[in-house]
């Protein structure tokens, strides 16, 4: 296993896609902050500041299990790139409501909704592109350039989109968002080679019965999928209400809900990176214990955060121990999915995690509107330690299969 983080930029296809997928983020960034501070302002509701993050990351639960279904039919890198021109106009209907004075927190989700949607169709196609942009070697740090992508985007963004909020108001805001998802097509586009699948027999739900056959007869993927469950419902659930936190503990503004995104971003970019040499020496294993460990005492810090500056240090470390646990989930899938189910079972994973996170924001929301956001924050890693006692007491072999080991001691029993 490569343990440079920037190994994959050495290759041309690479910096094209990875290049164009950070101003894409930031972009989305720009969005989920300038569109989650206007709703909690308006609200006041956890749980309806929490709606604009669930539409953003749902429509993977919903839409992934049909797009791996493409994935694993069609050319990979043109359905990214139809995908991310869908999502291109569908943020601009986004802006146009916005320039009308649409602030209802239901129907901004709705039209969110449907970007993400066309996102979702796009997901899998390009997880299944992955292993083929690089060597076996080069996988964990080829998923991690994503999750550096997609943080750069959350410390440039909240700050860019402040700005461009204060000068041109929330509709050309937006808009810059689409114009980024028409640029990142462009940039796919310009990868000149194809990524298309053997071809996919049978029926529709003979189909999909395929994708999850070869789910459960990896345990790595299945353990992959588990650690992603557990990451949407236990540990992002705060990003999305950092707007209501900010607002409602801290009476902050835009403003200092941008400057902790940026800290969150911070965090999982440096404490991913280096979380990845120790991946290399030691093992997946023995590393995601102590992540899990982190998020706990994450939680807590933040249900007692005394200011902004405390919360602050607390959201970096929280970012961090996200990040890499995720890294982890979709590398371990990406190295023991088969090629010809790649794209399902990637939809599968990307399923699980859209879904596990509707789940986790809309009990985080309900629970902080209930008791207050500190007393959800404070409960939310008892009940994940709960969980993950009960996961590792009927999973006794859940170490090889995140490290590699369970798949090899297979082939060498075969």
């Amino acid at each position: 296993m490569s343990n440079h983080p920037f190994a994959p930029l050495r290759h041309r296809a690479v910096r094209l896609i990875w290049g164009a997928s950070v101003m894409s983020d930031v972009g989305t960034w720009v969005q989920m902050v300038v569109v989650g501070t206007l709703i909690a302002r308006e609200s006041g509701s956890a749980l309806q500041t929490g709606l604009v993050a669930l539409a953003t990351f749902v429509p993977q639960g919903l839409a992934a299990p049909f797009a791996g279904l493409l994935a694993d039919r069609y050319d990979r890198r043109w359905v990214y790139v139809v995908s991310l021109l869908a999502q291109a106009v569908a943020t601009s209907v986004l802006a146009v409501m916005l320039a009308a004075g649409v602030t209802s927190a239901g129907s901004l989700s709705v039209a969110i909704l449907l970007s993400s949607a066309a996102g979702a169709i796009g997901s899998p196609a390009y997880a299944a592109m992955v292993p083929d942009l690089v060597p076996a070697e080069e996988l964990m740090p080829m998923v991690a350039l994503g999750i550096y992508s997609w943080n750069a985007g959350r410390i440039v963004g909240p700050v860019l989109g402040t700005a461009l909020n204060a000068w041109f108001g929330a509709a050309w805001t937006i808009t810059f968002n689409g114009a980024t998802f028409a640029a990142m097509a462009f940039a796919v586009m310009l990868v000149r080679r194809p990524f298309t699948p053997s071809g996919l027999p049978g029926t529709v739900s003979e189909r999909l019965r395929v994708g999850v056959r070869g789910l459960r007869e990896s345990t790595g993927c299945m353990h992959g999928i588990g650690l992603t469950f557990i990451v949407g419902v236990f540990v992002a659930p705060f990003i999305g209400l950092t707007p209501i936190y900010v607002t409602r503990v801290f009476e902050g503004s835009t403003r200092d809900v941008g400057v902790l995104s940026s800290v969150q971003g911070v965090g999982a970019i440096a404490i991913s990176s280096i979380v990845g040499y120790f991946v290399a020496r030691h093992g997946r294993a023995r590393i995601i214990p102590l992540l899990l460990a982190g998020v706990a005492v994450g939680y807590v810090g933040l249900a007692s955060a005394p200011n902004l500056a405390v919360a602050g240090v607390v959201i970096a470390l929280l970012g961090g121990c996200s990040a890499s646990l995720f890294i982890m989930a979709m590398s371990i899938m990406q190295r023991d999915a088969p090629d010809e189910t790649r794209g399902r079972v990637m939809a599968l994973g990307h399923a699980a995690n859209g879904l596990s996170y509707g789940i986790g924001i809309l009990q985080l929301g309900l629970v902080s509107d209930t008791l207050g956001i500190r007393s959800a924050l404070a409960l939310s890693p008892v009940m994940m330690l709960l969980l993950l006692a009960v996961v590792a007491r009927r999973s006794a072999r859940w170490r090889q299969a995140v490290d590699g080991l369970a798949a090899q001691q297979f082939s060498a029993a075969a």
